[in-house]
């Protein structure tokens, strides 16, 4: 069975490129989401640097920072991969680098049936991350909009909406008897579990529509309150290595990396590093590829 790469991107032409690359065999499907504000993106190109894996684009949403758009855009990846039946999902973003060949990828995904996914385990973390989706969040898709009037005016009516809430007490999820649970929204998951979290669409839309940041939330949650919980990789708190992924939160939202933790990225025993910025430092961008390039050639 083959694996769908499922990517979010909505910026950094330069590196997409690259991950596309390093991803293209014959045992791969990507699906790619564009998002709207990416106003020059040039389809064609893309499409003709894919040679052996099928490139699908889906359709394009504008995706807003902790809005309920994240998890759409998610959505909207999920649904157009299931549409074939694969044995891996990995969903990952478009500043995301992968740092082992596809022979490695395969071997292991292959001979595995467990979920991929993190959650976080501290009792504070959970007690706010509650905090998201109990209250109405809105004009979420105004928190870093360019203008300075709807910045502003989130700004305000926000801080005095969830304060009044609190007051009255509100809990708009309490008539789901939920265990709400959060971690990392970049995953690896089977085909099962993707049809089981399809199958909860229009129901779990009524709970995170006015809620913010859920993307973090959304699957960890699903999961979570699902049989296919006996199948997580790790019960290790934050454990981002379980799900072979490299992410930074210590020195950043998440940290930006550079040439220097090379060592450090290829080291780590995972297989995808997140993130990355052309414009911050191209050289850790074209080394990694050229080290993982050349582990594919060699398959």
């Amino acid at each position: 069975m083959k694996h769908a790469y499922l990517i979010m991107a909505h910026n950094e032409p330069y590196i997409l490129e690259r991950l596309l690359k390093l991803i293209d065999d014959e045992r791969n499907d990507i699906y790619v989401h564009i998002d709207k504000k990416w106003k020059d993106f040039n389809f064609e190109y893309f499409r003709k640097i894919v040679n052996k894996s099928e490139l699908i684009f889906t359709k394009r949403l504008d995706v807003r920072w902790a809005s309920y758009t994240q998890i759409e855009c998610e959505m909207v990846l999920f649904e157009e991969a299931s549409k074939k039946k694969y044995k891996y999902y990995h969903l990952i973003s478009g500043v995301d680098m992968p740092l082992v060949s596809q022979n490695v990828m395969h071997d292991f995904f292959d001979n595995s049936n467990k979920e991929f996914v993190c959650f976080d385990r501290h009792d504070a973390i959970l007690d706010g991350a509650l905090e998201r989706v109990k209250f109405y969040h809105f004009f979420v898709p105004w928190a870093r909009s360019n203008s300075k009037i709807k910045r502003l005016f989130f700004n305000k009516f926000h801080f005095w909406s969830i304060k009044i809430q609190k007051k009255l007490k509100v809990n708009r999820v309490k008539k789901y008897n939920l265990d709400f649970r959060k971690g990392a929204n970049w995953v690896s998951i089977t085909d099962e579990f993707v049809r089981y979290v399809l199958s909860k669409k229009n129901e779990f839309k009524k709970i995170f529509k006015y809620s913010y940041c859920a993307d973090e939330l959304f699957i960890q949650t699903l999961l979570y309150n699902s049989e296919f919980y006996k199948n997580v990789v790790s019960l290790k708190n934050d454990d981002y290595v379980s799900i072979k992924r490299f992410i930074d939160w210590n020195r950043g939202q998440p940290y930006t990396f550079r040439l220097d933790d090379y060592d450090l990225i290829m080291n780590s025993g995972c297989f995808f590093a997140r993130k990355f910025s052309s414009k911050l430092d191209k050289d850790i961008i074209d080394k990694i590829y050229t080290k993982v390039a050349g582990k594919n050639d060699k398959s």
